[in-house]
């Protein structure tokens, strides 16, 4: 049976190695083992797809795989990426009255709930003494969050790149907060408890392709870029791409205790204010050796970095 792998176009890394299906096929070949790519176009429905064994392994942002557990999906982390500071951001339009977050406080506020950026706007809200009900939440799609900030239908938006990077090209605005100043905001990389215990080892060769693939991006910019603006469908070009490429780390570390507890600051704070149904403790979907995934010449201390990646100042305005 092939190992099933979801694929959509927020997780840019599982997205390159499905279009370059090379870096894990050489690794499952001398097994006997193939692979199976999942393709969808919205991430936050990676937690369900596993739930129901319609893939094997997926990766999200923060969010999800905390919601995966509050409604008793079985999940595993198997591996993180290194913060991303420059990944997202609260915006208002440049001549926006609102100066500080807590001054969303009845204004409404347009992202994707379920994804990383409701991780991101949970926790400024409770830093500023507010709750998640204190604001008009609006979901949009990113394109469609772009012409509504560009228009004024919405006061403030929690965006997260490419689309940042796009703004930044087309629009004035000024930044509230950035990701930087507020969680870590990790791609991450899960699979279902089942396979986990079943199939460990091919977690292992999962985890050694991404890591390829992450190599091959960070070395291949502008060919990575262009890739990704001909294979994923959303207005962006290569260049847009490349700049948002250029300012996030490559590489995957084991799950930290940082992590783990960044998680669980969220799940406590998602469950107090009623966005997930129930309280969990994230410790209990973590590998009791989260390095056991990584292969042991190439694995890196959880607290290292894998790749160079260019400074976050660079690229955002902060005013």
């Amino acid at each position: 049976m092939a190992i099933r792998i979801g694929v959509h176009p927020n997780n840019l890394s599982l997205f390159t190695l499905s279009k370059k299906p090379e870096f894990l096929q050489e690794l499952l070949e001398p097994i006997g083992q193939s692979v199976e790519w999942v393709h969808y176009l919205d991430g936050t429905k990676t937690i369900i797809k596993l739930g129901e064994r319609e893939i094997d392994f997926g990766g999200t942002g923060s969010t999800p795989p905390i919601k995966a557990q509050a409604i008793g999906i079985s999940i595993v982390y198997v591996a993180t990426s290194q913060p991303r500071p420059a990944h997202g951001a609260i915006v208002v339009p440049q001549h926006s009255s609102i100066q500080r977050v807590a001054e969303l406080k009845g204004k409404t506020v347009t992202l994707i709930e379920g994804s990383f950026l409701q991780h991101l706007l949970v926790v400024v809200l409770d830093r500023e003494g507010l709750t998640y009900d204190d604001v008009n939440r609006l979901h949009l799609s990113p394109r469609e969050a772009l012409n509504a900030f560009a228009s004024g239908e919405v006061d403030a938006w929690v965006v997260g790149d490419p689309f940042l990077a796009e703004l930044q090209k087309t629009q004035e605005f000024r930044i509230l907060t950035y990701t930087a100043d507020v969680i870590s905001d990790r791609s991450v990389y899960f699979t279902h408890g089942t396979f986990a215990d079943e199939h460990l080892d091919l977690v292992q060769l999962i985890v050694k392709a991404l890591e390829r693939t992450d190599r091959w991006i960070a070395t291949h910019f502008l060919e990575a870029a262009e890739l990704l603006a001909t294979e994923i469908d959303n207005g962006l070009d290569a260049a847009t791409w490349k700049v948002s490429l250029r300012r996030r780390p490559w590489g995957l570390v084991p799950v930290a205790q940082e992590f783990v507890a960044e998680q669980q600051h969220a799940a406590d704070l998602f469950y107090r204010f009623g966005i997930f149904p129930n309280q969990i403790e994230v410790s209990q979907a973590v590998l009791p050796d989260p390095v056991s995934v990584f292969d042991e010449v190439n694995a890196a201390p959880s607290g290292s970095q894998r790749f160079e990646f260019v400074d976050a100042d660079l690229f955002l305005a902060k005013s």
